[in-house]
């Protein structure tokens, strides 16, 4: 039974070998809280997360499923947000449509995938749920809370942030709690900390970034990407992808057409960050590439309100249960796919088997830089070189600030010191000999 569900159900996410980005995450975490501050902010990242991973590790330790297990609890805490949308603002009655409801989130691949990934992507999804529903509910205390700590997470949170004074604004008579200068605090919150980010010094920002400009196929097919979290370098292909996003078309259309929904402050809020934001940003990365599923992760979360929304809006609820049940289609059928092919390598195994054979002066050298932390997890960061590329060569995005210049090497070791070279998913032995 546990092979199965370790093997064939996403929980094969939970249990396999960390990943470049979860590797800088664990790296990141180690440091102290000053040190946290000053490098996200030199790797343009904010640092919340790796702030609250940083105290989990000393509770819970450093495994793959520790490092974890933090966003599995914010995928969690942003369901019980979902859950509260549904029964306090939808207000949805029917036990049934609710308990499906919340299973299009449950079981979202998206969502879900990377609730089993140490990055910062399910705790941005709760912080700006929570912010949207607070905002929508108008609790002054929860929403400046949940603000100021989404835009601590991740910058995408000020596309919430701005969407949230637009709805104000063009609703401002249904607002009668939420006042103007609550979104002063936190646009001088932003301001402070984008300041002190430009204050550090160290990298320019990308334009060595790694992201690609967007095809018609994203632009046609981006709420059904959006959905899935589809990217084109998994190395499959999803053949309804074209199904999936004519079939939400059709649905948040109709949602225009159910009486009084477009002048519902909510229906346009979540429309405006469900559908208008991610197209726009699929728009700019025409100019400025950053359109990637797993950045619009939060506005995935209000896209799936949306619908949920939209549905329950259907009179005959035979049929907005069956619309519940064509999404939840769509999510275990591209999932399967997920499970086939998204697999991360072995990286566990591989290291395994060279440090039973290494003794304590031999080193890992990587051949490409992707390889620097997932090495030095599972090897020992301090015998981590990467061989022969300069410093100057080795992109910002991969983490640069946490590679010190000492670990660039061009040389192989004096024998009896030994190398072991890896390349992706191998390696050599090599060392230098001297003649007698």
């Amino acid at each position: 039974m546990l092979s199965f569900l370790f093997s064939k159900t996403p929980l094969l996410f939970f249990a396999q070998s960390l990943w470049r980005d979860e590797a800088f995450s664990y790296f990141l975490a180690k440091k102290n809280i000053l040190e946290i501050i000053f490098l996200s902010a030199k790797d343009y990242n904010p640092p919340l997360y790796y702030i609250l991973l940083h105290f989990w590790m000393k509770i819970f330790g450093s495994s793959e499923i520790a490092l974890r297990s933090l966003s599995l609890v914010f995928y969690w805490a942003t369901i019980y947000i979902i859950f509260l949308f549904l029964t306090k603002i939808f207000k949805i009655k029917e036990k049934l449509l609710l308990i499906l409801s919340l299973m299009v989130f449950i079981f979202n691949p998206l969502f879900l995938y990377y609730a089993f990934e140490a990055r910062t992507y399910t705790l941005f999804a709760f912080f700006s749920s929570w912010s949207s529903y607070a905002f929508l509910k108008e609790n002054k205390k929860q929403y400046l809370l949940a603000s100021f700590l989404g835009l601590f997470t991740h910058y995408f949170m000020i596309f919430i942030f701005f969407s949230q004074i637009l709805t104000y604004l063009l609703f401002k008579k249904k607002f009668k709690k939420i006042q103007l200068r609550f979104f002063f605090y936190q646009g001088a919150f932003l301001i402070l900390w984008i300041f002190f980010v430009f204050l550090q010094k160290g990298k320019s920002i990308g334009d060595d970034f790694w992201i690609k400009k967007p095809d018609f196929f994203i632009i046609k097919n981006f709420l059904g990407i959006l959905f899935t979290g589809f990217e084109k370098y998994f190395g499959f292909s999803y053949k309804k992808m074209g199904y999936l996003s004519l079939f939400l078309i059709f649905l948040i259309i109709f949602g225009f057409f159910i009486k009084k929904n477009s002048k519902k402050p909510v229906f346009f809020y979540l429309f405006f960050n469900g559908v208008f934001i991610p197209l726009l940003v699929a728009l700019i990365s025409y100019i400025k590439p950053i359109f990637l599923p797993r950045y619009l992760i939060s506005f995935l979360i209000l896209m799936l309100l949306l619908l949920v929304f939209i549905i329950n809006h259907i009179q005959r609820k035979v049929i907005a249960i069956l619309i519940v049940f064509a999404l939840l289609f769509f999510s275990f059928d591209y999932q399967k796919l997920q499970i086939k092919f998204r697999k991360k390598s072995n990286y566990k195994k591989l290291y395994q088997e060279i440090k039973a054979l290494a003794k304590k002066e031999d080193f890992v050298y990587v051949t490409s830089e992707l390889d620097y932390f997932i090495a030095g997890y599972y090897f020992d960061i301090n015998r981590v070189k990467i061989f022969n590329k300069s410093y100057e060569e080795i992109p910002n995005y991969v983490g640069k600030v946490l590679i010190p210049k000492e670990a660039i090497t061009f040389s192989l070791p004096l024998y009896p010191k030994k190398a072991f070279i890896v390349e992706s998913d191998s390696y050599s032995i090599q060392a230098v000999f001297l003649k007698d």
